[in-house]
């Protein structure tokens, strides 16, 4: 039998009556915690937070609310870190309260609902289900912003100790999970306009980059250039360091130098992602084409290392290359490279892919790990999906990790709106932002 938890103040007193009869005639087990008189004036916090604190103890199956308005009730249970209490005047909020925000707690006012009304909307909130998919990852982060005694962000550790960074492409590119293709200055401004100040560039090919006005926009924005991605040379070109073609070989790895000498007028780190290719030759090439990208790396590393440049290996899921898939596989090929300037590159989409628990995948990698990309389940922007992200960046933070956080996610629902997506969900978990 399912027990439910309720409570009242001194002026609904009589509708929590109606409530309690409702649901015994349901077959259900209350719990009555108060008051019981309407002689006496009481204040609804006490017996809301009553409520919320015996619904998070388990000790009911849910709880109920009530005062006049039922706002100072819900207000006062969500003070209590678990409590997800959701005022509802009618059947629809019921609904959703239980469907999309897996409220455990039902806030009703006593002078606004009716004693007619109510089994309706206590009803649907009893019997309607949790839909979980993608409500799951947004109850989480609100089951961790208001704590009892909290600020807010109680299971946030320490958000700006890392360079959160949004990627964009220089260059018109079918490449998806990346923002303002080819429209530079359009995407400069909407990312310090949403308080960034740093921003990740994806690239085809750095000698069509006039350096002098990148430079320009780069200052009249005030940004600061994370890391270069190199993929599309791969993409684009078939310039992929696995080619067994000694001159396509040649070719992909000069590219990647253009791009490490352009990085170092820019500060920055260097990706190397899908540009390594596939192990996609006849299995009796495979071993050529294996040390075809431990050859091109080498190399790499050597010039860029010259240039006091730091390049990051990044671990892609299994359905778009089949060589260097895990933080295993990624930490694994560095320590065979020998390079003290090749670090790891996790990418959270792909690690939902790979990855048994994204936490120990990120405390296996440790002092290798280079570089973040922040992505939720489908591509989108954080909160977008179902991934753990606060117990990410608590993860980073346990393993002394102060590098970049950067959104490599889809122009979804549009670029503009992703950014500012983006843009909320780190405020909301106590990023600080330069917003202009």
């Amino acid at each position: 039998m399912k027990r439910i938890i309720i409570a009242c103040d001194h002026v609904s007193l009589p509708l929590k009556v109606a409530v309690i009869e409702f649901l015994q005639k349901n077959d259900l087990d209350v719990v009555d915690l108060g008051t019981y008189s309407s002689d006496v004036i009481v204040d609804y916090n006490d017996y809301a937070q009553k409520v919320a604190k015996a619904v998070v103890k388990g000790e009911g199956n849910g709880g109920i609310v009530i005062c006049g308005t039922g706002l100072g009730a819900s207000i006062a249970a969500n003070k209590v870190k678990g409590a997800r209490a959701a005022l509802c005047h009618d059947v629809f909020t019921a609904h959703q309260a239980r469907a999309h925000n897996d409220a455990n707690i039902l806030a009703i006012g006593a002078w606004i609902v009716s004693p007619e009304r109510m089994p309706g909307i206590v009803q649907e909130w009893l019997s309607t289900p949790f839909e979980g998919g993608r409500h799951t990852a947004r109850v989480k982060l609100l089951d961790r912003f208001m704590g009892e005694g909290t600020n807010g962000i109680s299971n946030v550790i320490f958000p700006n100790e890392f360079k959160f960074s949004m990627a964009l492409s220089i260059q018109k590119t079918v490449f998806g999970p990346v923002l303002f293709s080819g429209r530079v200055e359009e995407g400069f401004a909407a990312l310090r306009n949403a308080g960034f100040s740093y921003v990740e560039l994806s690239l085809r090919n750095a000698e069509d980059i006039v350096l002098k006005e990148l430079v320009w926009l780069l200052e009249k924005y005030s940004l600061k250039v994370t890391a270069l991605a190199t993929g599309q040379g791969c993409l684009h070109d078939q310039l992929c360091l696995s080619s067994i073609n000694p001159d396509v070989h040649s070719a992909a790895i000069k590219r990647m130098m253009n791009i490490i000498d352009l990085a170092a007028v820019l500060k920055a780190d260097v990706i190397i992602g899908g540009v390594r290719g596939k192990l996609d030759a006849p299995e009796r090439d495979r071993a050529t084409q294996r040390e075809r990208i431990f050859d091109g790396v080498r190399q790499c590393c050597s010039y860029a290392d010259n240039l006091g440049i730091t390049l990051l290996l990044e671990a892609i899921n299994r359905y778009e290359t089949n060589f260097i898939n895990s933080a295993l596989d990624a930490r694994a090929f560095i320590n065979e490279v020998g390079a003290s300037n090749l670090k790891v590159l996790l990418d959270t989409f792909h690690m939902n892919i790979e990855e048994v628990d994204l936490p120990t995948a990120i405390r296996m990698t440790g002092d290798a790990l280079g570089y973040l990309h922040f992505v939720d389940s489908n591509r989108q922007s954080p909160g977008q999906g179902h991934i753990d992200l606060i117990s990410v960046l608590n993860t980073l933070s346990e393993i002394g990790y102060r590098g970049v956080v950067s959104a490599e996610i889809l122009p979804l629902p549009d670029d503009a709106s992703a950014v500012q997506r983006t843009a909320n969900y780190l405020e909301a978990i106590g990023v600080k932002l330069e917003k202009k």
